[in-house]
């Protein structure tokens, strides 16, 4: 029988999704930053709009030299480390009451044939330390079987009792010719994974790419580029638009060099980018998603097709170029639309109508909208508040 959660693990998990006095979505940076250089990563990232860093280290000392650096650069860490499984009552005790704390690691990427083990250990962490959430990452849909994902992570949450969530998918790779492609069951891996978080009724986050590097076989062949601020964009606000209410940048190391000790080629775009999160945070972070439909000529595998406007204050939506991702949220009284030109490389117009007076938000704020055709750049959303 699944433990239920005691009251202050979930007002731990609250804090976890919250930022101040204002709801964010946090922006965690996943490993890549040893114990020795984060002291000087960390305040970069800090710069770079990072909230946390998921670390991931070889033993208890570097996880405390590591929790001690982000606390003086005002991140939270998630650590790892083997004693997290081996030795956790030592592990537990001499970490939980830092202030830098956030979560505990307890796996990335498991087989299904850890569900049981890590549920054991979820337990013990939880009754050891009433505060902090337990944090496993699960693998993308072509890892476990397209055919079997759905199946599989609704078998995860049957027998693991986390708090939230994670999953990795990296869906844009270049091709020989230096072209783009995306990976064509990644909006299915959404599409399943956001339904899973809803019917368990528990947040989930996401993933996008930050380090270039290759993947072989037994994976499936790719090459995944350094991104452009489309590609990221693309992968950032697909995430959103499908619920997420964590972004995750893999890696660390993809956004500060800790061999080079100084900020990648791709820091400034992480930045703005995540600008626009915190920006838009108003309206994603605690949000539930009513509808997610697509539109353009060829609509993604496993998603659904735009055969009717998703709002009943929408007269027309059309946007050109490869087609969109279209969500309709609600958070408290309100409603939302949110539109994403689903080109991670040309920009898109997007020709909308309502009924109603909406508003646009922008990363600068809120404006009325009238009627008429807007450019929406490579990746990126038309985010409109409906009344």
């Amino acid at each position: 029988m699944r433990h239920l959660i005691n009251i202050s693990l979930l007002t731990a998990l609250l804090c976890l999704f919250s930022c101040g006095k204002s709801e964010n979505i946090p922006i965690v940076t996943w490993a890549g930053i040893p114990s020795q250089a984060s002291e000087e990563a960390f305040a970069a990232l800090k710069e770079c709009g990072i909230d946390g860093h998921l670390g991931l280290y070889p033993g208890l000392p570097q996880a405390e030299v590591a929790l001690e650096a982000a606390q003086k650069a005002g991140l939270w860490l998630i650590p790892g480390f083997p004693g997290v499984k081996d030795s956790t009552q030592i592990a537990v005790q001499a970490l939980k009451t830092h202030p830098a704390l956030k979560a505990w690691h307890l796996k990335d990427e498991p087989e299904i044939w850890d569900f049981p083990w890590i549920d054991s250990l979820a337990r013990k962490v939880d009754s050891l330390d009433g505060r902090h959430p337990c944090y496993v990452n699960l693998y993308p849909n072509w890892a476990w079987g397209v055919e079997n994902y759905a199946e599989t992570i609704d078998r995860f949450a049957e027998e693991v009792d986390v708090p939230f969530y994670s999953f990795d998918q990296y869906p844009i790779t270049e091709n020989e010719d230096g072209s783009i492609s995306i990976r064509p069951d990644w909006y299915r891996n959404l599409e399943e994974f956001s339904a899973m978080a809803r019917r368990q009724g528990k947040p989930f986050w996401a993933f996008a790419l930050t380090k270039s590097h290759h993947l072989g076989p037994p994976s499936p062949e790719a090459f995944y580029p350094v991104p452009t601020a489309g590609q990221l964009r693309l992968q950032v606000f697909s995430n959103l638009l499908y619920g997420a209410q964590g972004i995750q940048y893999f890696t660390g190391g993809g956004i500060f060099d800790c061999k080079k000790m100084g900020k990648t080629e791709i820091f400034s775009t992480v930045k703005q980018v995540n600008s626009q999160i915190k920006a838009y945070s108003e309206v994603f972070a605690g949000a539930s998603v009513v509808n997610v439909v697509h539109t353009g000529a060829h609509i993604p595998n496993g998603t659904t097709e735009m055969t009717q406007m998703p709002h009943r204050s929408i007269e027309m939506l059309e946007i050109s170029g490869e087609g969109a991702v279209v969500s309709t949220l609600r958070k408290g009284k309100h409603q939302y639309l949110a539109v994403q030109n689903r080109d991670c490389c040309n920009p898109a117009l997007l020709d909308i109508r309502f009924n109603t007076k909406v508003k646009l938000l922008t990363p600068t704020g809120k404006a009325d909208f009238n009627n008429r055709t807007i450019r929406i750049e490579d990746g990126d959303i038309a985010l409109f508040i409906l009344e």
